[in-house]
């Protein structure tokens, strides 16, 4: 007998199993109804994921489903420390049932509603209650994901950064998804500090809250007061936070990785989704972010390295890491009590301005992207504060005097960053460039170079919509361009609807957790300031950047003049050589034909595919029902049971 989440029982009949578990797996193909509603019906859709589902329930079987659960289980549990106890084996298959099972049975689920029943029903029947499943699973997964906690969590967060897979109601509903998980008790969480510090709790802390400020889904923080010698010779208090991760997290998030990687293969048996998304790109960047969550010592290290770049900037401030009371699942931070930045009650007492917060907050993001290259891929509001100072004190530190109290930005949790590779970054910044100079071609162009547009995508199409759209919003306020008129975006809608009904759009690996930092950028300066205007700080930070983008330097000088000089010397050989296979006739033209072209061809083969089998159908009809008729009845069965194979094969194409 195994535990409640999995219950074998062997019968004379046969092996019975039943599943139970959370819904916890379902947001993996909320994109599912966005990729059907663009391909509708596709002629090789129902042959990829019924033959899936088909193989699940019977190649597969479910004594086969068991044993790849408890490889993935026991393969997750990471070496261990002599004094740790071991993980819970069995709750980690129980983990791994859940995901698997119910990521069978979604994509079960969506082979009946979207492939079969829009067969029986018709297309517009189900779509118009598709919205509402979608968003019912959206909210079940939220409710489970907090249940669980884990990678589960951390999934809803990454859904919702993916605008261009998801609906916005179904991002709507996944945003407000947390880290709000009940807290381990003290009894487990105190013993796994003590191993970490490698002494007692009370040799390092004079005072240890054993009650946390927060629960997260990897870990938990506690309020505590270090002890640090003084030049003196005495001790100093000093107040920290200390964040633990639970116990057996790695294994944890292990066994949830391997089981996301096994839905995304499923998933990627359909094509509309391949086409929409790159399954093991999404799933790669994933695991790899996740991963980096739980690496408390690389934590501390991006703390270090985002105050260095923010060295010369007396307005930024990032407290301070106790390196040698870190390890891999403990960090120990100074503790901060500023004022939260959504706090407006608090800002105000203190006489902060609200609009220079919201200036200050974009300027430090651009420097981010745009100079540094890293950049905090976490920005909610509970990872920073703002700590208003006098202005004597502002003066001493050299911190910018407004006409409000003056104040230093805090950033904490580093955990989630953002890189991005020198060559991506400049192509960034010709991309903020164009949006400065309100260059539709210009932002095209390096929107195509990074990767943004599928390859069947109508640049000239997308060119025109870009700038109408700068013509319409360049200049707006954040709220105004959030309160546009229906009216307004049905008459955007309708002139490219060609264009919106394709959607060639995709955001890149390199850029994807810093959309989902631009989301919840915008919502938190919109709040801030709701008139706040960003398009003169773009321009004011892209004239500076123009200098630099447009003036490379001199090794980038260097290397395209030896490039040329090679070409420029390999172009009589190659001249040489063509020439001569012209005049043997051994010139090759291959041409490649487009993704749409290929499409076309495709839907020709699988409408002549479907006439044939109509005229077998309706020619075993016939002879069918004459054989019959004509009292060869063996022969007319034979030839109505032929004829209720080939419309069964008709239907199904």
């Amino acid at each position: 007998m195994r535990s409640g989440a999995l219950n074998w029982t062997g019968r004379r009949s046969g092996r019975r199993a039943r599943m139970w578990g959370g819904r916890d797996a379902w947001c993996c193909v909320l994109a599912i109804s966005r990729c059907v509603s663009s391909s509708h019906a596709h002629p090789y859709g129902y042959n990829a994921l019924g033959g899936f589902y088909m193989s699940l329930l019977t190649d597969i079987g479910l004594e086969q489903l068991r044993t790849l659960v408890e490889r993935q289980a026991d393969s997750a549990a990471p070496a261990r420390r002599a004094d740790e106890p071991p993980p819970d084996r069995r709750a980690l298959r129980a983990r791994a049932v859940k995901a698997l099972w119910f990521g069978a049975t979604m994509v079960a689920g969506f082979v009946w509603w979207e492939l079969i029943l829009a067969r029986i029903v018709g297309q517009a029947r189900v779509a118009q209650g598709r919205m509402d499943r979608l968003i019912k699973l959206a909210g079940d997964f939220r409710n489970l994901a907090i249940e669980l906690g884990g990678v589960w969590i951390k999934l809803g967060q990454f859904l919702s950064s993916r605008v261009d897979l998801l609906p916005p109601q179904i991002i709507a509903e996944l945003s407000g998804l947390q880290d709000a998980v009940p807290p381990a008790p003290a009894s487990v969480m105190l013993p796994v500090i003590e191993r970490e510090l490698g002494q007692p709790i009370e040799a390092v802390f004079e005072e240890f809250d054993p009650q946390p400020v927060a629960a997260a889904s990897f870990g938990q923080a506690y309020l505590a007061t270090l002890r640090t010698p003084s030049p003196n010779g005495k001790a100093t208090a000093q107040r920290v936070v200390v964040k633990v991760q639970r116990p057996h997290m790695q294994a944890i998030v292990d066994t949830d990785l391997r089981s996301l990687k096994t839905i995304a293969g499923w998933l990627k048996l359909y094509k509309p989704i391949r086409r929409r998304a790159n399954l093991d790109a999404l799933v790669r960047e994933f695991s790899e972010v996740v991963l980096q969550e739980l690496d408390y010592a690389q934590e501390a290290q991006h703390a270090q390295e985002f105050d260095r770049n923010f060295a010369q900037d007396t307005g930024v401030r990032v407290p301070k890491v106790y390196t040698d009371l870190t390890t891999r699942r403990l960090i120990v931070m100074k503790n901060v009590e500023d004022i939260k930045i959504l706090d407006f009650e608090g800002l105000e007492s203190a006489g902060v301005s609200r609009r220079e917060v919201a200036n200050k907050l974009f300027d430090t993001y651009l420097r981010q992207v745009f100079e540094h290259g890293f950049f905090h891929a976490d920005p909610h509001p509970g990872n920073l504060f703002v700590q208003p100072l006098d202005r004597a004190t502002a003066r001493a530190w050299k911190v910018p005097i407004g006409q409000g109290t003056p104040f230093r930005l805090t950033y904490v949790d580093f955990g989630m960053m953002g890189r991005i590779p020198p060559a991506f970054m400049r192509e960034l910044r010709e991309f903020i460039i164009a949006v400065s100079l309100k260059d539709a071609r210009r932002w095209t162009a390096a929107a195509q170079r990074m990767g943004f547009f599928l390859p069947e995508a109508d640049l000239d199409r997308v060119e025109q919509a870009v700038g109408a759209l700068f013509d319409r919003f360049w200049g707006a306020a954040v709220n105004d361009i959030s309160n546009v008129e229906f009216g307004e975006m049905y008459a955007f809608a309708t002139e490219f609807r060609d264009l919106l009904s394709s959607l060639p759009f995709q955001i890149p690996q390199n850029v994807l957790y810093l959309g989902r930092a631009a989301n919840i950028l915008a919502g938190m300066l919109t709040a801030l300031d709701p008139a706040f205007n960003p398009w003169r700080a773009i321009q004011a930070f892209a004239s500076g950047l123009a200098g630099s983008t447009t003036a490379r330097t001199v090794q980038d000088v260097l290397n395209e003049g030896a490039r040329l000089i090679r070409q420029t010397i390999q172009l009589p050989n190659q001249s040489d050589a063509f020439f001569s296979h012209a005049l043997n006739g051994q010139l090759e033209v291959r041409a490649q034909l487009s993704p749409k072209s290929t499409e076309d061809l495709r839907r020709i083969e699988a409408g002549v595919s479907r006439l044939t089998w109509a005229v077998a159908f309706a020619a075993l009809l016939v002879c069918g029902t004459l054989l019959t008729i004509n009292a060869l009845s063996a022969l007319g069965a034979v030839c109505l049971a032929l004829a209720a194979i080939a419309f069964f094969r008709l239907w199904l194409s």
